[in-house]
């Protein structure tokens, strides 16, 4: 399964895709697959790895019309787990969470209990809609059912992400102590994120700079780009608190010219907006130059 102006957290995803009709049967005894739910779904998990969210959400969407058409429910969860998963990646977190209501819907008319990870799924999609009251009961019904280790510290973060911006300082540190150095690119942009967050309330921007920018290239690695960007417009913040406009201007031109190329258009034109309005503070013409190019490209595009 593959699992943050105000920003949401974006890729919150857990790199471990589901996949459809797993069993522990051996396999001289186990029942033949239907070819089109593991072909469909293989796809879109190919289609995910390298960032093509169109495909991958219309692989998982024909995979999980194959789970329903068979009454799957081991099938459905998993295939409805994915396409939530692609569903976030791409920015579409009001699809992410209707499919998540959805598939826990159909598990639980089962008696089945959903996964943690749907539920996960479900944290992540209600903060970035702005429901941080059921984002936290959320990540809280994760926490208590004592998941796996990376589902839990995933669930710290969006728990951290959530009580920064309520200034919960105590809260937020409890959640960045449980995510503890990693590896991995998307748990170590977690943990520097929240870092971050922790040093911005303290008011060390200077350590929140650097945790951001640090961040924002685990991000990258995780080829999670929403969150670079995300981080990006953090580093931003911290560095405008320090007085230094021009080096903010530069950082939210960055982050915003990534979101607009992602397809983020409101998000991107509001920091590009940003990024102009500083650059003309700090007389960075270069800045306001680029500004002005990645918009006129933008505009070339859509017409």
């Amino acid at each position: 399964m593959t699992l943050a102006v105000t920003w949401r957290p974006a890729a919150l995803l857990l790199l471990l895709l589901l996949a459809a009709c797993g069993s522990s049967t051996p396999a001289d005894e186990s029942p033949p697959p239907d070819r089109r739910l593991e072909q469909a779904n293989q796809a879109g998990t190919r289609a995910l790895a390298v960032n093509r969210t169109a495909d991958a959400i219309k692989q998982y969407r024909a995979a999980l019309a194959v789970a329903y058409e068979r009454d799957d429910a081991a099938a459905i969860g998993d295939v409805g787990y994915n396409l939530a998963v692609a569903q976030l990646r791409a920015g579409s977190a009001a699809d992410a969470a209707r499919t998540g209501r959805e598939i826990r819907a159909e598990l639980e008319r089962r008696r089945q209990a959903p996964p943690a990870e749907l539920i996960l799924v479900q944290a992540a999609a209600a903060y970035r809609l702005g429901a941080v009251d059921e984002a936290l009961a959320a990540a809280g019904e994760v926490l208590a059912r004592a998941p796996a280790p990376e589902i839990a510290t995933r669930a710290q973060y969006i728990r951290g992400a959530v009580l920064a911006d309520l200034g919960d300082a105590q809260g937020l540190a409890q959640a960045l102590a449980a995510i503890p150095p990693s590896a991995k690119p998307d748990q170590e942009g977690d943990r520097l994120e929240l870092s971050g967050r922790v040093a911005m309330l303290a008011g060390a921007t200077d350590r929140a700079a650097r945790d951001f920018e640090q961040a924002a290239d685990q991000r990258r690695l995780a080829l999670d780009y929403r969150g670079m960007a995300r981080a990006l417009s953090l580093a931003g913040d911290a560095v405008l608190r320090q007085g230094r406009t021009g080096d903010a201007a530069g950082l939210f031109l960055r982050a915003g010219r990534s979101a607009l190329l992602q397809g983020d258009a409101a998000t991107g034109k509001t920091l590009l907006d940003r990024a102009d309005q500083l650059a003309r503070q700090s007389g960075a013409a270069d800045i306001r130059a680029e500004v002005e190019r990645v918009r006129k490209a933008a505009a070339a595009t859509r017409s």
